[in-house]
């Protein structure tokens, strides 16, 4: 069945250095992709005239013209468009759904007992009965968490965000990156500074702190490796993902 609700994570949009640097048009198209990949089990064909219309290019010049700049963000192999992130999520949202329908089995044997031919039909039907009572449950409750998620993201998680915003602006200027690592690197580090001010294991002032350590590190033979060596003194480790 199609997975409809996968993790879009806000952060990894924000903290990107690619993303930050493309115009209004280039983070459109390039959002438009991800939906679509998302929708469309992960994968589509690179169709230059359909990717225009779905993007709402006014022609497949202005299409091809921003694509040149958000495609590597993609893979494209044999004429099939996939991205990483959008693969991963959706078999997390896969594994995900299997395990509730496994959980959701065991519980209906448990309920009506054995394994005769009228029992199994009463589980289908409690299953079907099940599933459409879970999704209008899950699409309230959604809802209900979308809207609560909203409203406190814009009043706890905003100071946040703007700081977030500011250090990998002020990152960038102070130790440029050299290639597509330090980028991921630098946004890494981000996460990391948003998900412990967002946890309440620091507050913003982190953010100044990780900057002293980026001038302290830019005059070094290797500023970004002498970075995020300084930056383990304030408890951040590379090998761990942050999100």
């Amino acid at each position: 069945m199609k997975i409809k609700y996968v993790q879009l994570e806000s952060d990894a949009f924000l903290t990107d250095l690619d993303f930050l640097q493309y115009s209004p048009a280039e983070r459109g198209l390039y959002c438009s992709m991800i939906f679509y990949l998302n929708s469309n089990n992960g994968k589509c064909e690179f169709d230059a005239s359909a990717l225009s219309r779905l993007c709402n290019c006014k022609n497949i010049q202005e299409f091809e013209k921003l694509w040149e700049k958000v495609s590597k963000k993609f893979q494209c192999r044999n004429g099939v468009i996939k991205h990483k992130r959008v693969t991963r999520e959706l078999k997390r949202a896969k594994t995900f759904r299997q395990a509730c329908a496994k959980a959701g089995l065991r519980g209906a044997n448990k309920r009506w007992g054995g394994h005769s031919e009228a029992n199994r039909v009463a589980i289908a039907k409690g299953r079907k009965g099940n599933e459409i009572e879970k999704e209008s449950k899950d699409n309230i409750s959604n809802s209900n968490n979308q809207s609560l998620s909203s409203s406190n993201s814009l009043r706890a998680d905003g100071s946040i965000q703007k700081k977030a915003l500011e250090f990998i602006e002020t990152l960038n200027r102070t130790i440029p990156p050299r290639s597509r690592s330090d980028r991921t690197s630098y946004s890494k580090v981000t996460r990391w500074l948003i998900a412990g001010c967002r946890d309440m294991k620091f507050n913003t002032e982190m953010f100044d702190h990780a900057l002293k350590f980026a001038r302290e590190a830019k005059n070094g033979d290797n500023p970004q490796a002498l970075f995020m060596s300084l930056l383990k003194q304030l408890g951040y480790h590379p090998k761990k993902e942050y999100e």
